[in-house]
């Protein structure tokens, strides 16, 4: 059975598509795939693993497609396509579900950074973007495990998000927002006893990221109570989680429902 959001956007997408161009009525049928992706591969998932996966996997298609609509450069463009490229090669080669979470938030990693230049129409945030790539690449280097390599991707991406939220702002009050979570953010890693807990850490941390995104984008308030829905499942299901492998399927799946919302709000402007 399809959530109420996910009705929600199926019937907002249709409204759009009735009323907009042919090259963006393109673009909302691909994020309708998407949608209807994210519904069928979770229907048919019989684990915590193969349901994290599905979620960074849509996360790495949505923000692929985000980039490729904002993309100023046929360099950022090309860029976006060799990541999605690397994406069907990384799933093929992949042996496991644990290998299958690190080709999707290392994939969703190297997409952000490509958003995040995109965005960055003055430069302002050019170094660290460059920063958290290098981290990134070091981090991979030295990890032994799928466990830590996903941790490396979700952690960057927390930090990538941080920076497209912060070149979204407009107001003290979403700056302050944005800078409350990095404070959890690290509060959070450095009382984290496990790598599982580091990996829900990320994955919470980009939930209320992207909301803060999406409440940026929605300059007119039409998205504004599937916001609160995603938000109130958030909750929800985190009061509800009995350990740390639900938690972080909670975060990546609230993550993608936050993503399909800021899709619709690109198709808008």
């Amino acid at each position: 059975m399809k959530s109420r959001l996910i009705c929600i956007i199926l019937l907002f997408l249709l409204l759009l598509t009735s009323t907009v161009s042919a090259q963006t009525d393109s673009y909302l049928d691909m994020v309708q795939d998407i949608i209807d992706r994210y519904q069928t591969v979770n229907e048919a998932s019989s684990s915590a693993p193969q349901q994290q996966v599905n979620g960074a996997y849509r996360l790495v298609e949505l923000f692929s497609l985000i980039a490729v609509k904002n993309a100023k450069t046929t360099k950022q463009k090309d860029a976006v396509l060799q990541i999605i490229d690397d994406f069907g090669k990384g799933n093929d080669n992949s042996t496991s579900a644990p290998q299958q979470l690190v080709n999707g938030t290392y994939r969703l990693t190297e997409v952000l950074t490509v958003l995040a230049y995109e965005m960055d129409a003055n430069g302002k945030y050019s170094d660290l973007i460059s920063g958290i790539f290098e981290t990134y690449q070091k981090n991979d280097a030295s990890a032994n495990s799928a466990v830590q390599q996903a941790t490396n991707g979700l952690y960057r991406s927390v930090e990538l998000l941080s920076i497209i939220a912060m070149e979204n702002a407009t107001t003290a009050k979403q700056r302050d927002f944005i800078s409350g979570v990095l404070e959890d953010y690290e509060n959070n890693d450095k009382s984290a006893s496990s790598a599982p807990q580091q990996q829900v850490n990320g994955a919470y941390r980009m939930t209320e990221l992207l909301m803060v995104i999406s409440l940026e984008l929605d300059v007119t308030g039409s998205f504004n109570s599937m916001i609160q829905n995603v938000i109130s499942d958030y909750q929800t299901f985190d009061a509800n989680a009995s350990s740390a492998p639900q938690q972080l399927v909670n975060g990546l799946y609230r993550s993608v429902e936050l993503a399909t919302i800021i899709a619709l709000e690109f198709a808008q402007q």
